[in-house]
């Protein structure tokens, strides 16, 4: 039974297709930025397997990357302007109303707690924001997960100043920008469940794909943990050491994601990139391959790849893809080519 009338939830409905459109696989919001719809046991799939991938504890850096990022949203929209009457009431519904939008769950500023699925480190950044934006000052930020669904926050004032969230930081890849004019099919599907939104009766949450890029580019000054088959298998000749590391821990980590799901992956030829992309990966806003052809070995192909910020993930998604299809270990090369990137994936048993 649902928590909240049918007219809220229509009105959640109706913001994100207003906020919303896509264009190359891709959905974009109203400012031209990317997001992601995640499924929420992938988004704990593919952190375990990213944090893996690093030798250090990345939990606080991307709490800090989501505060960031939605501080930059708040501030940027002025969302938290409204006027002096009743201004703390009506600050609290602007947030529960955005909560309640992208399917984040529910956040109580007063009580200083969310009922959330979200992943405890996202939902400690978009809270943490929203608290030094209303309070004008900056917090240091503990959190205790209470539990399924209970997170219980701490904030304890820090005498820095608060100047405003650094500009979203410029990575190798990402420098795509498009106008989008679709609409995106995939809300059609969503209904409301356990106070969010879910796919099939699977919990679902959009995240902006910035707060990513943001600890991606906080992360490359950390070793990996990747083995040499990898490092010397993957091969990316145009990043340097730092964007190469976390590109690598970033591929690697989609393949722990795609392992832990129980989703069906065959590949025939290169017609069925056509279907694999529709089916898993457009819909959700990770991209799609702009072409896809054989190379002259038994299982080598070509993706032609716009560039974006989502790029990362979509290697990572169409390697594991890959290696799941053919049951065997890839090798891959990845060189930009003007506006698009080259990705060529083999089997690594020929690599030589």
């Amino acid at each position: 039974m649902s928590d909240l009338s049918e007219s809220k939830i229509q009105g959640y409905m109706d913001a994100l297709n207003s906020e919303f459109t896509s264009t190359d696989g891709c959905i974009m919001d109203s400012t031209g930025r990317p997001w992601i719809l995640w499924k929420t046991t992938d988004l704990y799939a593919w952190w375990h397997a990213f944090e893996a991938s690093s030798r250090t504890p990345l939990g606080r850096k991307f709490m800090n990357a989501c505060a960031d990022q939605e501080e930059y949203f708040l501030r940027h929209k002025s969302m938290l302007d409204v006027g002096w009457f009743r201004r703390s009431k009506r600050q609290q519904d602007v947030i529960q109303r955005r909560w309640n939008t992208y399917g984040w769950g529910s956040f109580n500023v007063v009580k200083e707690s969310a009922q959330t699925l979200l992943f405890a480190p996202v939902a400690a950044g978009f809270a943490l924001a929203s608290k030094e934006q209303l309070a004008g000052q900056r917090f240091k930020s503990e959190w205790q997960q209470l539990g399924q669904k209970t997170i219980q926050f701490e904030w304890t004032p820090d005498p820095a100043n608060l100047p405003p969230a650094p500009e979203l930081p410029v990575l190798p890849w990402g420098t795509f920008s498009s106008l989008a004019m679709d609409s995106v099919a995939i809300l059609s599907e969503l209904e409301w469940l356990n106070g969010g939104w879910a796919l099939a009766g699977e919990s679902v949450t959009f995240l902006p794909m910035d707060a990513f890029t943001r600890l991606f580019h906080t992360c490359r000054a950390y070793q990996h943990t990747l083995d040499s088959e990898h490092i010397n298998a993957w091969l990316t000749p145009q990043l340097t050491d730092g964007d190469r590391s976390v590109f690598l821990m970033i591929a690697a980590s989609m393949a722990g994601l795609v392992q832990s799901s129980e989703r069906p992956i065959y590949i025939e030829g290169t017609s069925s990139w056509s279907t694999l992309t529709e089916h898993y990966l457009a819909p959700y806003g990770w991209g799609r391959p702009v072409n896809v052809e054989s190379l002259e070995s038994p299982h080598g192909v070509r993706f032609k790849l716009i560039d974006s910020p989502m790029l990362p993930f979509l290697v990572g998604w169409l390697v594991a893809m890959w290696e799941r299809g053919h049951g065997r270990s890839s090798k891959f090369s990845l060189e930009r080519l003007d506006a698009f990137w080259l990705l060529e994936v083999d089997s690594r048993l020929e690599y030589n």
